[in-house]
């Protein structure tokens, strides 16, 4: 009789919405980017870009209590949105499935679903955008200013 195991590997965990910010490190090594954290100005909230050698960047907001509650990006090639999506990327995925049944070429796109916003633009080999989790920005944040 043949007996079949199996054993769970843990993937590494990458700063996601929702996520815990001890997490950015893996994202700045599967980007291979540079890391900058920064205070945003009059506000307790934290701020970890990770900058790419080509120029484009990823931007991960972060609350006072360490959750990542917004992600943006200004990248040349389209960003792993799964990746920074997590376990909101099936959301995203169903939105952008029914904002693509509506006929016509879209260059900027704005998604909501459950408690996802996501704000994208494309044009050329720039793609520009951010999502936020509408229950986790914190109270007098501007999510227009998250850039």
């Amino acid at each position: 009789m043949l007996t079949v195991s199996l054993v769970l590997v843990a993937l590494p965990a990458h700063a996601v919405l929702g996520g815990d910010v001890s997490t950015v490190a893996a994202d700045q090594t599967r980007l291979r980017g540079a890391r900058h954290a920064a205070v945003i100005a009059g506000a307790s909230l934290r701020t970890h870009e990770i900058t790419m050698a080509d120029g484009s960047s990823i931007r991960e907001f972060v609350t006072p209590s360490g959750i990542v509650f917004a992600v943006a990006w200004s990248t040349r090639f389209k960003p792993d949105l799964e990746a920074l999506f997590g376990a909101h990327a099936p959301a995203y995925a169903a939105a952008a499935s029914e904002a693509l049944r509506t006929p016509g070429i879209r260059r900027h796109v704005e998604l909501r679903r459950g408690d996802l916003v996501v704000h994208s633009t494309a044009h050329l080999n720039a793609y520009v955008g951010r999502a936020w989790l509408q229950s986790l920005v914190p109270q007098g944040v501007d999510v227009d200013a998250l850039r």
